[in-house]
């Protein structure tokens, strides 16, 4: 996967190599930043790419950094008009990755609000793969924090040390993905995707205060899956039920909607990706790209203004 030409910083689309931050930021010191992950795609049909959901996690980034107390001098609206604009100088007509990231800059302490600086990449990424097959999880010894701890609600780059953590020591332990229970026992998620299950006919996904990310691409399958009538929970979720279920996935805009089919060794269902699983990745892959009716606003064209 080759670098892009351009690369969006403070709002200046620049050459992909002069973005840079000095080494004695807080970014960098301390790991203050926050951050989205989202998807483009391309349609053949329309002849377009399509940013899915992108004012959901310019929102979100905002919410971040509220939580987080950064002072940023930038709107939501900058931040969208720049990552279209972004797509175009690069020429990207493929699927893509786009990440934005919110971080403190200059050479301030922990305590400071800013200056805040903003980065925006965009690079061409195909579908993730074994969206087919599906992978095998492992349940981790680490804990996932608590909301009182380091809320997972704000989606920064701190966050994701925990992920880490479990993610090595599942692939070392010869697993693809891990899932991390919270303080109480309870599934909460991987290291970056949210948790469903399906049992007797019910989609069953831990709830929001189970120490999990207010994922778009969770609540984008929950809204798919009632569209199509399918009886949903979001309660708290024990281990077992993992084991017990006759299918089991994860979502997330890099993973997209994976199947896994064997937990700790155990086979989930029949070993392969059940019904609801290949119902809903085939609604979800229809709806990033327009090929279904989705609300209005899940769709943010990049070339068609342009005609």
């Amino acid at each position: 996967m080759s670098a892009p030409e351009f690369i969006v910083l403070n709002g200046s689309i620049i050459p992909y190599e002069e973005a840079t931050t000095h080494v004695m930021s807080p970014a960098v010191k301390y790991g203050l930043s926050v951050f989205e992950g989202l998807r483009a795609y391309w349609s053949d049909e329309r002849e377009d790419l399509f940013v899915f959901r992108l004012q959901d996690h310019t929102d979100r980034l905002l919410q971040s950094m509220k939580l987080l107390r950064f002072a940023h001098d930038f709107d939501g609206a900058e931040i969208n008009r720049v990552t279209i604009e972004l797509l175009r100088r690069n020429r990207v007509k493929a699927a893509a990755h786009i990440r934005t990231t919110a971080y403190l800059d200059g050479k301030g302490e922990q305590q400071v609000k800013g200056p805040v600086s903003y980065s925006i990449s965009a690079i061409e990424k195909p579908r993730a793969a074994r969206t087919d097959k599906g992978i095998r999880c492992q349940v981790s010894s680490w804990m996932r924090m608590a909301d009182n701890v380091m809320p997972p609600r704000i989606k920064c780059g701190g966050n994701y040390v925990n992920g880490r953590l479990a993610r090595y020591q599942a692939i070392q332990d010869g697993y693809d993905e891990a899932i991390i229970l919270n303080t109480l026992g309870k599934v909460a998620e991987g290291p970056g995707t949210c948790i469903f299950l399906v049992r007797r006919g019910e989609l069953i996904t831990p709830d929001l205060a189970s120490g999990i990310l207010e994922s778009i691409t969770r609540d984008t399958a929950l809204r798919l899956a009632r569209a199509r009538g399918i009886a949903v929970a979001e309660r708290m979720v024990d281990r077992t039920e993992l084991y017990a279920a006759d299918e089991v996935f994860m979502v997330g805009s890099a993973a997209e909607l994976v199947p896994v089919v064997d937990i700790d060794g155990i086979t989930i269902g029949s070993g392969s990706p059940g019904p609801v699983t290949k119902l809903l990745q085939e609604a979800y892959f229809a709806a990033v790209t327009g090929a279904i009716d989705v609300p209005a606003d899940w769709l943010t064209p990049v070339y068609k203004s342009e005609r």
